[in-house]
C-alpha cells in the first residue's frame, strides 16, 4: 500500500520535459495553457517552478494588452529566477532562461545573463537528461549565442 502511495505521488509530481518543450517551440496559445494548467498542477518543486515560469514568460507575447502580456512576463520570469537562484549552476534552468533572454523584446531588459548561461549550457551539455539534450540541440541550431 505504501509503495502504490509513492508511485502515485511521483506521477502526479512529473511530468514530461519534452511536451514542455514541443509547446514552447511551437506557436500554439492553447498548447501553452494546457501545459500551464498541468504544471499549475502539480505540487511545487525547483523543476516545476522553473518549467511554469518559462511557459509563462512564452505565453506572455500571445495576450493581447501590453499590461497582461508584462505581468505575465514579471510573474514567469519570478518563477525561473527563483530556481536559478537556488540552484545557480543548473544549466537546464540556464537553458531555459538563455532561450527566453534570447527572444524576448529588448525593452523588457531581460537579456543580461546571455553569454553566461549559454557557457554554462555548453559545458553542462553532457549531464543534462537525454530529452533535455535534444532540445538543446534544437534550439542550438538557431540560437547566435549556444554552441555545443
Amino acid at each position: 500500500m505504501t509503495h502504490l502511495l509513492y508511485c502515485l505521488l511521483i506521477a502526479a509530481s512529473s511530468f514530461s520535459k519534452a511536451e514542455v518543450f514541443k509547446a514552447i517551440s511551437g506557436k500554439d496559445a492553447s498548447s501553452l495553457t494546457k501545459m500551464i494548467s498541468k504544471l499549475e498542477d502539480l505540487s511545487s518543486s525547483s523543476d516545476q517552478q522553473a518549467y511554469l515560469g518559462t511557459l509563462k514568460m512564452k505565453r506572455a507575447e500571445q495576450l493581447k494588452t501590453a499590461k497582461e502580456k508584462l505581468a505575465m512576463f514579471k510573474e514567469g520570469r519570478a518563477l525561473l529566477e527563483k530556481s536559478i537562484t537556488a540552484s545557480p549552476k543548473n544549466s537546464e534552468y540556464r537553458f531555459l532562461r538563455l532561450m527566453i533572454q534570447e527572444n524576448a523584446p529588448k525593452v523588457l531588459k531581460y537579456n543580461t545573463n546571455i553569454k553566461e548561461d549559454a557557457k554554462l549550457v555548453s559545458s553542462g551539455y553532457q549531464s543534462l537528461a537525454s530529452d533535455v539534450r535534444n532540445a538543446v540541440v534544437s534550439y542550438a541550431k538557431q540560437s547566435p549565442n549556444l554552441s555545443l
